[in-house]
């Protein structure tokens, strides 16, 4: 009987162990879920709502406004289309099912529009496909470096590339903007991008000082 009571308690005490490490299970997947989705509702509807914002007050400085206006209602319809992605979890609305170096295009062409900042993008290596998820980063990436360039940097000349090599994909993003100390900067976007790439098995690297420009390295394997 004795025995039988020791096991009986012994049963009940795993038993209220194993419900402790499922809730605390479920609490860490609530908690990822969340950071997820805090990047997403940043790297997409955030950074639409301020090119939107911007375009309309150089529509407003303007004798004509139109291309500006113009540029603005094509950013409110992809920020739709990125509302709508992320509410469905369809996945990435930017990619649209193209080829990474077609997004690079496109996010590099739409700063030049946007900002009238001279922006080019170039490919290095024999292009290929790559898994969703890093295309995914990458352009993430993309975009907030982009979107950084475009509010912070004052920039006359941005350059985008991507390297492919044997077994990695490299972006890189680099302006001759008034660059920053990247030991004194505390941006989310920046902390957010080097948690997604880093997650992803890759590393983030940022060259960057006052008056000196900045180069944003974003190296992933696959």
């Amino acid at each position: 009987m004795k025995q039988s009571e020791e096991r009986a308690a012994l049963i009940a005490e795993l038993e209220a162990q194993r419900a402790e490490v499922a809730r605390l299970s479920a609490e860490r997947g609530a908690l990822a879920e969340r950071e997820r989705l805090a990047g997403e509702i940043h790297d997409t509807l955030a950074q639409g709502f301020t090119s939107i914002i911007m375009l309309i007050q150089a529509a407003e400085a303007q004798a004509d406004p139109a291309r500006h206006l113009r540029l603005a209602v094509q950013t409110a319809r992809e920020n739709l289309a990125e509302a709508r992605a992320l509410v469905a979890a369809l996945g990435s609305a930017p990619l649209d099912g193209s080829a990474l170096d077609e997004a690079l295009v496109r996010l590099t062409d739409r700063l030049g529009q946007e900002s009238e900042t001279a922006a080019a993008f170039t490919v290095h290596g024999e292009s290929r496909p790559l898994t969703p998820p890093t295309e995914v980063v990458l352009i993430r990436a993309a975009q907030e470096a982009l979107a950084n360039v475009c509010r912070h940097a004052t920039a006359g000349r941005v350059d985008v590339s991507v390297t492919y090599g044997p077994r990695t994909v490299t972006l890189e993003v680099r302006d001759d903007g008034r660059g920053f100390d990247p030991s004194a900067t505390g941006g989310y976007g920046l902390r957010a991008i080097r948690s997604r790439v880093e997650q992803a098995g890759g590393s983030m690297r940022v060259r960057s000082s006052p008056r000196e420009g900045t180069t944003l390295t974003f190296e992933v394997t696959e």
